[in-house]
């Protein structure tokens, strides 16, 4: 688990695994790559490993 996120770590227990590990992957770089917030990161990062998943 990313450090950067220990803060949401409840959010991030209610995700399925392969969830988790891909949505801190993208959320990490939409923190260092774009300019919002870690929760905003975290959220964007969760939203993508999702529709990944059920590829939409």
């Amino acid at each position: 688990m990313e450090d950067l996120f220990k803060d949401y770590q409840e959010r991030l227990n209610q995700l399925d695994e392969n969830i988790r590990v891909a949505a801190v992957k993208y959320a990490v770089g939409f923190y260092s790559n774009k300019n919002c917030s870690k929760e905003e990161a975290l959220e964007r990062g969760i939203t993508k490993a999702e529709m990944h998943n059920r590829k939409i």
